[in-house]
């Protein structure tokens, strides 16, 4: 990343910015970091991520006060998925402005490494100015996604199909575990294991933590539908 493709992105993004250092950390690849030292973004990730909800929870609560809790989780994954993050980050082109280490700089547009900076981006933009600003950024960035003929178009996934029907049969909500985190760090793979109260009903792996999830619900799923 140069100095230049930092300034055009943090021009781009439409905030004022405090602390550019917090900014290059979640546009810090972890093998640029482990060459390097300093910190990457798998912390700011997992803020963001947090952040990602607490934003999109709120407002669609509000702009679909007709709609049963189920169809507001299935617009909620929708909206926070892996896949939108990826798609995100490609229009505000995060991809070069993202530091690699030296033979990974050829995962600039990898679906992966894109959702998990702009998570990381939407974390360091909340701890830089705040919630208002980061919500304000965030239903920016997402545009006509947010808007209630393109939600309600989104079909439902796993993971709002195991959630509808735990909560149907009175077991409660999925519990989503990560229980192992395998393979270089530009290449993860994460294995996760979904339980209900203490019962385990599946697993799966995927590249992100996300598609691991809906892996794994996918299993319970077919679990369930043999019970």
């Amino acid at each position: 990343m140069s100095d230049s493709a930092f300034d055009a992105l943090m021009a781009r993004l439409g905030v004022q910015v405090h602390d550019p250092e917090l900014l290059r950390s979640a546009l810090t690849h972890p093998t640029w970091a482990l060459e390097n030292g300093g910190d990457d973004y798998e912390r700011l990730e997992f803020l963001g991520d947090a952040v990602l909800s607490w934003i999109v929870a709120p407002r669609l609560y509000e702009a679909f006060p007709d709609l049963p809790e189920g169809s507001l989780t299935r617009m909620k994954i929708s909206l926070t998925s892996g896949r939108t993050a990826a798609e995100v980050a490609r229009e505000l082109g995060l991809g070069p402005a993202i530091r690699f280490g030296r033979g990974a700089a050829h995962e600039g547009d990898r679906a992966s490494v894109l959702e998990n900076a702009f998570e990381a981006l939407v974390g360091a933009i909340y701890l830089d100015s705040g919630l208002e600003v980061v919500g304000d950024f965030v239903l920016r960035v997402l545009g006509d996604r947010i808007s209630r003929e393109h939600l309600l178009a989104v079909p439902e996934d796993a993971k709002s199909r195991l959630q509808a029907l735990t909560q149907g049969a009175g077991l409660g909500l999925p519990s989503y575990r990560i229980v192992e985190r395998s393979g270089p760090a530009h290449s993860p793979v994460f294995a996760v294991e979904v339980s209900v109260g203490d019962r385990m009903l599946g697993s799966g792996s995927g590249a992100t933590k996300q598609r691991a999830q809906k892996a794994a619900a996918t299993a319970a799923l077919e679990v369930l539908d043999r019970a």
